[in-house]
């Protein structure tokens, strides 16, 4: 594939003053007094997304992702790097970026599409469709200062997908709608992919970000930390966020080296899993997926019962650990989770070298395709003891054809009501 975005050692460096006053004696002195300490927002960040593709950028605050994106649509000119990308681009920036708040919303449409290339006339076609998607009603035509959150990122998003850029850039303004308007920019986001634009697409949900890319980078303090497929950037960064609330809550910095520990117990070989984090509290031996009868299964007929049966190993003592599972589809798409806490089956406290063996019990309702099963353990207060992510595969069947990722048994029944030739002969009969 050709690519529309390439991404080449990009750094941005941000000088910080500790007063006004010190900027101007730097500036008076040409540079012999050094007054400021330099502050690196991205530090050689480089990768390509490829046409027709949408690429996801997650991290956690202060990682970068703004600053780059304003780097990629123009808006920010990089210290060290470059950014080299083909097609006219749309960019939905942080909220407030790019419309003139005194302005109404009909003068910053057509103010926003002129800086596209648009003229009067283009923007006026296509001003019923940007109207229909926001459907802000009259207010399109109220000064923007005027207008909700919401209601300024639907005509912002209308604007942009309207104008059919080759090149479409959202950082998080998705996350403002309500719901009927966040399902309808998912469905014209597919409908953009599917004729093929390239998507760049920034966001803390990872639901969405699994739904709609298909790879994704993951930023940490302005470097690359990981790239690739966006279950596995993913991954990585859950740990990260994980290993920042375990140091704030120790009050030390986070950094924190991943616990030697394996999957197995006396009885079995070693299972294989996707990924792994935790300080190493309590061990996971081992998880089957068991029919009624208590037998192993891979294979799991749609709406049968099935036993998910965990064995842990504490290695410290806990005062109430909680034991949960997270099925995903082949996509990675969390499809249905629980825990003894939220079921409940308090495991209550445990010693060091205590072994616990949970049991889960569900109906498998699941359209056929293939699953991923993950374990975890974990304090009351979310210390992740262990978290095993891709330790049991399994696969549903069913004999009926079905759509969507779940079954929900439903059942269809047709009758008549009247024909056409009853209703002549009942009009011949009265006539």
């Amino acid at each position: 594939m050709a690519v529309a975005i390439s991404v080449e050692g990009v750094s941005k460096q941000y000088r910080i003053y500790q007063r006004p006053a010190d900027r101007l004696k730097e500036m008076m002195s040409r540079g012999r007094w050094k007054t400021h300490r330099e502050f690196w927002a991205l530090s050689d960040v480089s990768f390509e997304v490829e046409e027709g593709t949408t690429f996801g950028i997650v991290g956690p605050n202060g990682s970068g992702k703004s600053t780059l994106l304003q780097i990629i649509a123009g808006t920010l000119e990089p210290t060290h790097g470059s950014v080299r990308h083909t097609g006219r681009i749309a960019a939905l920036l942080e909220l407030g970026a790019g419309f003139n708040s005194e302005f109404t919303g009909i003068e910053n449409v057509f103010m926003s599409a002129s800086l596209t290339g648009f003229s009067r006339t283009e923007t006026e076609a296509m001003l019923p469709e940007i109207e229909r998607f926001a459907e802000i009603g009259d207010f399109i035509y109220q000064p923007v200062k005027t207008y909700s959150s919401g209601m300024y990122v639907r005509l912002a998003f209308a604007t942009a997908i309207t104008a059919m850029p080759q090149i479409l850039i959202v950082d998080e303004a998705l996350a403002v709608g309500d719901t009927v308007f966040q399902h309808r920019c998912t469905r014209r986001l597919k409908e953009m992919q599917e004729s093929g634009m390239t998507i760049l697409f920034v966001s803390h949900d990872p639901g969405a970000i699994r739904a709609l890319c298909s790879r994704a980078v993951l930023l940490n303090a302005g470097r690359t930390e990981a790239i690739g497929k966006p279950t596995d950037v993913l991954n990585r960064y859950q740990k990260l966020i994980m290993a920042r609330e375990e140091a704030f809550e120790a009050g030390q910095p986070a950094a924190r080296e991943e616990p030697n520990i394996s999957v197995r117990d006396d009885n079995g070989p070693a299972a294989t899993y996707a990924y792994r984090h935790g300080d190493g509290s309590a061990q996971i031996l081992r998880a089957e997926l068991l029919n009624a009868a208590y037998h192993p299964i891979e294979l799991v007929e749609s709406g049968e019962p099935v036993l998910l049966r965990v064995r842990v190993r504490f290695n410290a003592a806990a005062e109430a650990p909680v034991c949960g599972f997270l099925l995903r589809n082949r996509h990675g798409i969390h499809l249905y989770g629980t825990n003894t806490e939220l079921q409940p089956a308090d495991i209550g406290p445990t010693q060091c070298g205590q072994i616990v063996e949970v049991t889960f019990a569900f109906n498998c309702w699941l359209a056929p395709d293939t699953y991923s099963v993950t374990v975890a353990i974990h304090s009351s207060d979310g210390v992740s003891f262990d978290w095993v992510d891709g330790l049991l595969f399994f696969r549903v069947m069913s004999t009926v054809a079905m759509e969507g990722v779940a079954n929900l048994n439903a059942t269809a029944m047709t009758r008549r009501i009247g024909s056409r030739a009853s209703e002549l002969e009942s009009e011949t009969t009265k006539a």
